[in-house]
Order: C-alpha cells, then sequence, then structure tokens
C-alpha cells in the first residue's frame, strides 16, 4: 500500500496501473492487489482509510485536547494545521501521503474527491468553528475569505512549495528548515486572519 501511494503521489492516480505497483512493489503475483482491494479505486480507498485512521483521526482528537487549553489563536493554528504540515516530521511517508492529497483534490475523480472530503471534514470544521470563535469581530464573509486561503494554501500551496524547496530552488531542504518555514507561515498566518477588515 505505500508503493502504491508513493506512486499515486509521484505520477497521479489516473496514471498509475496496479501491474505497474506490482512491478515497483516486487511482487510477481500480479494478481496480488486485486486479490486484496479488488480494483485500483479500492486501494485509493484503502489508502484513504489508511490516512483516516492514522492522521486525521489522531488529529481531530489532538485539536479537542489542545482546545481544553484555550489556545491563542497562534497555537491553535499549530495545532490545526498538523495534518497537513507537521506530517513530514512524523512519518516517513508524510511527503508521499501530502502529495498523494494533492492529487485526490486535484484528480478527475469526483468520487476519490468526495471520499477524501469526508475524511478532512471533520478536522476541518472543528478547525474553522475554533478559529471563528476567536475572531468573533471579523465579518463572517471575511472570515470564510481568509479562512479559505488558509485552507487552499495548506493543502495546494504546501505540496508544490514542498516539491520545489526540495527538488529545484534548495538542495539542502532539511526538516528543521521546514519547521522554522511553518512557524514563520504560522505568524504570518495569524496576523493575517486578525487583521482588521478595511474593506
Amino acid at each position: 500500500m505505500m508503493t502504491a501511494m508513493a506512486m499515486f503521489a509521484k505520477e497521479g492516480v489516473e496514471a498509475v496501473t496496479l501491474r505497474s505497483i506490482n512491478t515497483e512493489a516486487g511482487s510477481s503475483n500480479t494478481g496480488a492487489v486485486h486479490y486484496y482491494f479488488r480494483n485500483k479505486d479500492g486501494l485509493v480507498q484503502a489508502i484513504i482509510d489508511f490516512l483516516d485512521e492514522t492522521v486525521w483521526k489522531p488529529a481531530v482528537e489532538e485539536l479537542k485536547a489542545e482546545l481544553e487549553n484555550n489556545p491563542d489563536l497562534w497555537h491553535l493554528l499549530y495545532a490545526g494545521l498538523w495534518p497537513r504540515k507537521r506530517i513530514l516530521f512524523d512519518y516517513p511517508w508524510g511527503a508521499d501521503a501530502q502529495a498523494f492529497s494533492f492529487e485526490l483534490v486535484t484528480g478527475a475523480s469526483e468520487e476519490h474527491r468526495q471520499s477524501f472530503r469526508k475524511v478532512i471534514q471533520p478536522h476541518n470544521d472543528l478547525l474553522r468553528t475554533s478559529l471563528r470563535k476567536l475572531l468573533p469581530d471579523l465579518p463572517e464573509e471575511i472570515f470564510m475569505l481568509r479562512w479559505r486561503s488558509v485552507a487552499l494554501e495548506a493543502t495546494v500551496g504546501e505540496w508544490g512549495r514542498t516539491k520545489m524547496l526540495r527538488v529545484i530552488e534548495e538542495p539542502n531542504w532539511s526538516l528543521p528548515s521546514e519547521k522554522l518555514y511553518i512557524e514563520r507561515y504560522i505568524d504570518y498566518v495569524s496576523g493575517g486572519l486578525s487583521a482588521p477588515a478595511n474593506h
């Protein structure tokens, strides 16, 4: 399954075949993936379920625990952005999971997109409503505009930025440099979310 996620992340879900996954995994049994997952959609769903159990459900519980401490905006964002950003630190397959998630969100399959949306929605809803409580003076329209910008960058922008830094712009990309970026990014986001609405 990790081989499939890595290939989907690199090449896109539509471009990868079950046969190529078997080959990459070094399996001589070409029917193994069919036996366990039936078809490619079943394999994609199994990876989504794995990420749900390993990343997204724990992230909801972590966010709930953080909320019990009445966090300020910065610490709420730090806890809330864990699934999309801090995943790079916590798992050796974190970069693949990040890119795979991007492929689901932007890919051709509406079924895959909706299946993934069901997984991330509880966390998104909890983070959004918690942020809203900390920003009661913002008009709803302004808040939602800023929230969508945060959510978009956290999925699409983070994937593109991480890939570019690791491959092209910064050969010495490292986990410490990524952690520093995240902390500075949250400085930027917390300032933008709490800025007065002048227009």
